[in-house]
């Protein structure tokens, strides 16, 4: 028994029974796998849209607090102020913009002086400045009073060049240090302009503990463990709950997995899946990335899960409980016809099923089984009228056959009669007629092969050639007949006897009107990728009525679908024939097309695809 019908050697009620517990089966897992997925999807976009909405709110609220220090700055960092004589000089007005300016000027006690205004600042503003560096173009420094820090190059106010505009730069934690600026901090660069000319004067250079940072990203969580950290555009780590993180690159820590480039990403750490998603701000430069656990986002995937796998196995006990009695009902009306069959096969025609109105498709199958059996009784009595019927064809195709034998000898005779006409031709020394018989034979030689529907332009034109040849004769010197076809188009593939039909046409009704005293010409060119040959006569032309009829002709044809109308004139009987074998060959859109001014003449153009018997 062939595999493929392994499933023929179980029972109707057991295949019935396992397709029912298959497709329940299969249907509760599918429902198991879209809802996981789906699930997971929509706890994706959950995460997406909350976390792009924390990160946006964190980085404003980021851009906020550096803008409102900044703005805090100006009135200490402005040129003088006008003075009440009354109140005498403010010694302190305008001081920091002359320092920038004329600095290297300033006596000891007003380099006090500028430290004091810079430390009084730090007192009367927020306490998490941990000190203020004022630089002015030529590099002087200029530190607030108790303020630890750092002075070598790697200090941002000595690293970084001059800002025209306000940027903040991470100052990153020093392992090795065990000094209060070991801490992370980040400095405020504030550009400082002369009011006089608008000119960039020094940078104010504001060191922030990052205390504030931490209590912004600290307020926001996501899930249990999730939490948001901090990248500079450097990708190093300005922020994260484990400080052991900070100043390293993103790139060299546990996290190298993340793409900052994508706004939102999914990557795998320790088996786990972790949603990311991530906010830049243009005021910093600073990443804000969201870090959360897929698991604790979908929290109710495992509910859903444990769900359908219950759900699955109510549904498999029902089904084995309840599915046999239900397919032994549906199955007990199928065994009675399988033993009506089994009486039917042993010749007994003479049994019926039992009917029950209504729709159910085994009473169709006993209605049905009833007219079978009601039919196999007639077949059997019209087996005898058949096998007659048979027997009789088989003789008739036979008596064909001979004829179509006989008829294979016909041409023979009718070839070897006009040898013999040529011969004699010869003796008597009647060229005309040696010439006629030749010209004939090879015509008559021509429409007796049969090599194919197909043949090439070349030997059709050479058979029309021979036709001419003969009309020549019979009405020379007056008749003229033309054939300009390019070489190219010779090997093109045509219907067999396709133009000769067109041109016997013409030399009827066109050339023996007038007495032979006419001109046939035949061309040959290319339209829009077809082959269109043209025969063109000065005969008389067609007639508005005749015309008309060759047209209703030739739309009855192609809705025939290539079959020739029976109801033609002898006067177009030719033209329809070949227009009835173009459509069948190549359909519609080819065949017979007729152009005529009635007492100048006619076109009959035929178009066909263009090609040869390579197929080119």
């Amino acid at each position: 028994m062939k595999w493929h019908n392994w499933h023929y050697r179980f029972s109707f009620k057991t295949k019935i029974l396992a397709l029912v517990l298959s497709v329940s089966f299969i249907s509760i897992v599918l429902m198991a796998v879209f809802t996981s997925y789906y699930y997971t999807v929509s706890a994706k976009k959950d995460f997406y849209l909350i976390a792009e909405d924390s990160t946006a709110r964190i980085n404003h609220q980021l851009d906020r607090y550096f803008n409102q220090i900044a703005q805090s700055t100006y009135a200490s960092i402005a040129g003088p102020l006008p003075t009440n004589p009354l109140l005498g000089n403010n010694p302190e007005s305008g001081l920091l913009q002359n320092w920038l300016k004329f600095g290297e000027r300033f006596s000891l006690t007003e380099e006090s002086l500028v430290k004091g205004i810079l430390t009084r600042y730090i007192a009367l503003n927020d306490s998490n400045i941990l000190g203020i560096v004022l630089r002015s173009l030529d590099d002087r420094l200029a530190y607030s009073q108790d303020s630890n820090l750092p002075q070598n190059h790697s200090a941002p106010w000595i690293a970084n060049p001059m800002s025209e505009r306000l940027r903040v730069v991470p100052y990153y934690y020093d392992r090795s240090s065990t000094t209060a600026t070991a801490y992370p901090f980040v400095t405020l660069i504030i550009p400082v302009f002369d009011p006089n000319t608008v000119k960039m004067v020094g940078n104010l250079n504001i060191a922030l503990s990052i205390s504030e940072i931490s209590n912004i990203l600290g307020q926001a969580r996501l899930g249990k463990t999730g939490y948001f950290f901090i990248v500079d555009s450097m990708g190093k780590i300005i922020y994260h709950p484990d400080v052991q993180f900070v100043g390293e690159l993103l790139e060299n820590t546990a996290l190298h997995e993340i793409r900052l480039a994508a706004e939102y990403d999914e990557v795998k750490q320790e088996g786990k899946t972790i949603l990311v998603s991530n906010n830049h701000s243009k005021l910093t430069g600073w990443n804000i990335v969201a870090y959360v656990p897929m698991d604790e986002m979908a929290n109710g995937l495992n509910v859903a899960r444990n769900s359908t796998l219950l759900i699955m196995t109510g549904i498999i006990v029902l089904s084995l409980l309840f599915t046999p009695r239900i397919v032994g009902l549906v199955v007990r009306p199928i065994r009675r016809l399988s033993q009506l069959m089994k009486r039917v096969e042993n010749g007994e025609l003479s049994v019926s099923a039992e009917v029950v109105p209504g729709k159910d498709e085994i009473q169709q199958l006993n209605r049905s089984f009833n007219r079978m059996t009601e039919r196999l009784k007639e077949l059997i009595l019209n087996v005898h009228d058949l096998e007659m019927k048979e027997a009789h064809m088989q003789l008739r195709q036979r008596d064909a056959l001979i004829q179509a034998l006989q008829n294979q000898i016909n041409p023979h005779l009718l070839y070897n009669t006009l040898e013999i006409i040529k011969s004699i031709a010869y003796i008597e020394k009647v060229p005309m007629i040696e010439k006629m018989t030749t010209n004939l034979a090879s015509v008559y030689r021509y429409t007796s092969k049969m090599p194919g529907s197909e043949v090439p332009l070349r030997d059709e034109l050479r058979n029309l050639q021979h036709y001419l040849e003969i009309v020549d004769i019979r009405f020379s010197p007056k008749f003229q007949s033309r054939i300009l076809v390019d070489e190219p188009y010779m090997d093109c593939q045509i219907i067999k006897l396709s133009i000769q039909p067109i041109v016997e046409n013409s030399v009827k009704y066109a050339v023996e009107p007038k007495s032979g005293n006419a001109v046939i010409q035949i061309n040959a060119y290319e339209d829009q990728g077809d082959l269109v040959i043209e025969v063109a006569d000065n005969g008389n032309g067609f007639s508005e009525e005749t015309l008309q009829r060759i047209h209703e002709s030739f739309r009855a044809v192609e809705e025939q679908s290539g079959r020739a109308t029976a109801d033609n004139t002898e006067e177009s009987v030719g033209i329809i024939n070949v227009h009835a074998r173009m459509v069948l060959n190549y359909g519609a859109p080819y065949g017979v097309s007729i152009r005529s001014v009635q007492g100048q003449g006619s076109v009959v153009a035929l178009r066909f695809p263009k090609k040869t018997k390579q197929g080119l």
